[in-house]
């Protein structure tokens, strides 16, 4: 338990403090932290999963400024997530009370899962933040790289954490 809330700490420490703040563009942010939300443990209840998923994107709405962005689309994704993983056969890993993560689903379910969940919050979240003012190009640029960055963030966080189990 005292691993799992270090492991957020520092995501979101990661994610606030540098993050949202590269230099290279104002337009890719890459939200890296729904890593948290994809990785929950398999055995919590939806209801459970829907608190969490409003709780972190709160969170993230303070550190970012955004009046409710966040909440909105970790709700979402959190949704959407029940949505996938219930069309997967997890029974063995719920369990053994896993989070859903590459080691215990495996790299290419939890790939499948990321490459949906990903984008989908990204295309939200810029959506949202500019309705009414949207540049179709710019959208689709900026939504595009800040996903495949957070995809690439994600699967680093995941190869760490694994690297760090095996390790012990």
């Amino acid at each position: 338990m005292r691993n799992r809330i270090i492991y957020w700490l520092l995501v979101l420490v990661f994610q606030f403090l540098v993050l949202n703040h590269l230099g290279f563009s104002a337009f890719i942010i890459p939200q890296a932290f729904i890593v948290l939300l994809i990785t929950l443990p398999l055995s919590l209840g939806k209801t459970t999963q829907v608190l969490i998923a409003f709780g972190l994107g709160i969170v993230a709405d303070l550190f970012v400024a955004t009046s409710g962005i966040h909440a909105s689309a970790s709700l979402w994704l959190i949704v959407l997530r029940i949505m996938i993983l219930s069309r997967q056969d997890l029974k063995q890993q719920m369990v053994s009370n896993l989070p859903y993560n590459m080691k215990s689903v495996g790299v290419l379910p939890f790939l499948n899962t990321t490459l949906i969940l990903v984008p989908l919050y990204h295309f939200y979240i810029f959506w949202i933040q500019n309705i009414g003012a949207i540049h179709w190009k710019n959208y689709f640029i900026a939504s595009g790289a800040s996903s495949i960055l957070a995809i690439t963030i994600i699967i680093t966080i995941q190869y760490l954490s694994f690297r760090g189990e095996n390790e012990r």
